[in-house]
């Protein structure tokens, strides 16, 4: 996977520090991250990278798992055909997660706890039992709301080491942002004004960043600011 360049603003230190302190645990301990925040706030870059920087098994949940598929899923992720029971497909994952210090990184999990998703507790309990056996990190991802429903689960909750929450950017966050997108100077002036037109939303921030360095490099800028910027439209929308 080709690696993002990542602006280390705090969302991204939290995670990184989050990781350290279940990477660095003793066997035993718990070690499960759960990363929530609002779509846009710039948590599948930081997966991304973080995947990158670990070597992590990735996946996505689906409303469609069941046990079986869960682990099927997990196991094409390594690279390796499923095939046999689950125990042995528990295994497999398993062995790989220990011999080669792979952690588990478990994007969309709020699938898990869809109205009528029945077998969620037995799959986060399947999640749990590859964590103990494997003696490495996992890390859950999901929205804003998934913090309150884990924590409502107090045999879920108790287990959840590192609780990071991915909030949209302030005015350092996003002067950070820009020194890594753009390597034109941006005047402070256009900067507030996105600020303000984006909520700090990190994919908005991103996304108009780039347009603007587009567009200076085309105009031949020589700055970024509102006088050259004029009367367009900052992007809000995906």
């Amino acid at each position: 996977m080709k690696r993002p360049k990542i602006a280390n603003v705090k969302n991204i230190r939290a995670m990184l520090d989050a990781y350290d302190m279940v990477e660095s645990a003793e066997r035993g301990d718990e070690r499960i991250v759960l990363l929530h925040g609002a779509t846009g706030t710039g948590k599948s870059t930081a997966l991304a990278h973080l995947l990158n920087e670990t070597n992590g098994i990735y996946v996505e949940a689906s409303p469609a798992w069941t046990l079986s598929s869960m682990y099927r899923d997990i196991v094409a992720a390594i690279g390796i055909e499923p095939k046999g029971r689950n125990a042995d497909l528990e295994r497999c994952i398993t062995d790989e997660m220990s011999k080669k210090g792979r952690p588990l990184l478990i994007d969309e999990i709020d699938y898990l706890f869809l109205p009528g998703a029945s077998t969620a507790l037995r799959m986060l309990e399947v999640v749990h039992s590859l964590h103990d056996k494997a003696g490495m990190p996992v890390v859950m991802v999901g929205m804003d709301k998934i913090e309150g429903k884990i924590r409502s689960r107090e045999q879920l909750s108790r287990r959840v080491h590192q609780w990071v929450q991915f909030n949209d950017l302030d005015r350092e966050d996003v002067r950070i942002v820009a020194n890594a997108l753009c390597a034109i100077p941006i005047n402070d002036d256009w900067l507030d004004a996105l600020i303000e037109k984006t909520s700090g939303r990190m994919s908005y921030i991103a996304q108009n960043i780039k347009k603007a360095r587009n567009r200076a490099q085309v105009k031949g800028w020589s700055e970024i600011n509102l006088a050259v910027w004029g009367g367009s439209i900052f992007q809000v929308s995906q």
